[in-house]
Formats: C-alpha cells, structure tokens, sequence
C-alpha cells in the first residue's frame, strides 16, 4: 500500500494554467476520501498516522490547493468560494464523480461549499468529515477570543513547533507531548523516503512577499464578515438543505481552554444546521484533536464513512 510517507505525487494540468499536485493513497475501490488541509497548510505537512490509518481502509487522496505546495501556475483563491471552486476543477481533472471529503479548519469551509457549491450531475459528494471548523457567518457562530494572538502567530514568518502547541494543542503537559510527536511525524515524508523534496509551509520565509498567506486571511475575514459570506459565498443558511451526512468534530480541554481559533461552540452549531449530522467531541484537547488522538479519530471517521 502507498503511504504517506512515500507515495509519489501526480499532477493534473488545467488550460488556466493551473497545474494541481496531489496523491492517491491506500486502496484502489470504494468512494475516495479527499482530505482538504488547514490554513497555510501543504499536503507533505499533513499527519501521516491520519493519512495511513485512513488509507488503510479506504482510497485516500491529498491535495494542494491553486497557487500552494507543489500545485503551480494558478493564484492562491482569496475566498473560500473560490478555493471550493479550485477543488471541484481539481476533482473533474482527474475524472472523479463522487468522492467524500475530510477538512480540517479551513478546509471544513472549502468542504461545505464544495458540497453545496458542485453540480451535483457532474459531482456527488456522499459524506463529509468536518474538523475544527465552522459555518460561514450566521447566528450562534463565534470569533476567536484570541484573534490578536492567533494572527500573530499563524502569520508569522516562520511556522513553529511553538506556535503549533498554542494554536493547536492544550496548554497541558499532554497537549505538549501530543504536539512535540505530531511535529515529528509531519516531517516523516522526506526526500528519503519519497525521492521527492517536500514543500514548505504556504508563504515560508515570506519568499513570495507574503502573497499566499494574505489571500488565506482574506478566505477567512470573508468568511466570517456577514455581507461577504452570502448565496454561494457563504454556507450557514444553506447547510439546511444538505441532506448527505455529516460527522462534526473538535477538542476541548476544559472551560478554560478551548479549540484556540475556532471556538467549539462552531462545531455544535455547525451539526445543529445540518439536517443529517452528528457531534464528536475529543477531551482534553483542541484545535488539532485530530492529531492528538489520531487513532481514534481514525476509528470514527471510518465507522461514520463505512456506516
């Protein structure tokens, strides 16, 4: 079985210009899990335990959005409408008509317009996996109590183990051991083990003067601004017509510690306008629970999309 850690990466050309580089793990039958990643996230930098317990059991496919990683020629979308729209040209390139889909944080919010956003006679998505993430603007959705913090740190220059343990992780000796393994593990896939360079994070170094991490700020302030996130910009009113179902889940680690950017009050408001949804809540964690407790993760994503 191709893993993480060494699968070879494809590429899928597009007349626009945009060339998409992406993966395809584990087995070959069954719907293809897509797994869409967070903000300035890359496809190399994605939790291989994740991944490859995912891909164990199912057809798993990883991804660069336009303009990020190792997918070149196209602009970084500056709205979360516009990165939906990049996947679903992304998914008819490579000739797939169905799919289910996992996103974590920003990639939940490219998920639900995907969702809602295809023509279903050319894509049907069957089930979505929604991590650490919330609906557009709507009633019952919050802002990050930590929004100052949290710009500092996410749009620093350099991405850090440190600035993951805070955004991330629980401030608790658990949170920091989780934390410290998940770093290791996103550097697993090497040079070594795939013959191929990884990329960096989105906007490294600022080496392109930032460009890449200002269009994901702008899908985010979209996002969450009322007059922004509206008709196909927006996924709050309309989640209440998606009928596929819906597995909601995120961290908490007590009431003094939250999911650090997406407050968790967003993920019982995001199952609570979904007709077909359900909740899990992981303890002791939070924004990165996915990580700090993969392999159960693992076990429910795969009950929910086998179910």
């Amino acid at each position: 079985m191709s893993t993480h850690q060494t699968a070879k990466t494809q590429f899928a050309a597009h007349p626009n210009g945009t060339t998409f580089a992406y993966r395809r793990l584990g087995t070959s039958s069954g719907t293809p899990l897509l797994v869409l990643t967070h903000f300035r996230g890359v496809m190399d930098k994605f939790d291989p335990l994740v991944l490859n317990g995912l891909a164990a059991r199912r057809a798993v496919i990883t991804v660069d959005y336009a303009g990020v990683g190792q997918s070149t020629g196209g602009r970084v979308a500056t709205s979360v409408a516009e990165s939906a729209d990049d996947i679903i040209l992304f998914l008819g390139l490579i000739g797939l008509s169905e799919v289910d889909i996992l996103g974590f944080s920003l990639g939940g919010m490219v998920a639900q317009l995907v969702a809602l956003n295809a023509d279903p006679a050319k894509l049907k998505v069957r089930k979505l996996i929604l991590g650490g993430t919330a609906p557009s603007a709507g009633a019952g959705v919050q802002g990050s109590p930590n929004a100052e913090n949290v710009g500092r740190i996410a749009g620093s220059a350099e991405v850090t183990l440190e600035g993951f343990k805070t955004l991330f992780f629980p401030k608790t000796r658990e949170g920091d051991a989780a934390a410290e393994q998940w770093w290791v593990r996103i550097h697993e896939r090497s040079e070594k083990t795939s013959g191929e360079k990884p990329a960096g994070w989105l906007s490294q170094g600022y080496a392109d003067g930032a460009v890449g991490l200002k269009a994901h700020v702008s899908q985010l302030s979209g996002w969450a601004t009322p007059d922004q996130s509206v008709g196909r910009e927006g996924s709050f009113e309309r989640l209440k017509g998606l009928g596929i179902p819906v597995f909601v889940a995120n961290g908490h680690a007590d009431r003094r510690q939250d999911d650090y950017m997406v407050p968790t009050v967003n993920s019982f408001v995001l199952q609570q306008q979904v007709p077909n949804g359900q909740l899990v809540v992981y303890p002791g964690s939070g924004h990165g629970f996915l990580f700090q407790f993969a392999d159960l993760f693992v076990q429910h994503a795969l009950l929910f999309l086998e179910a």
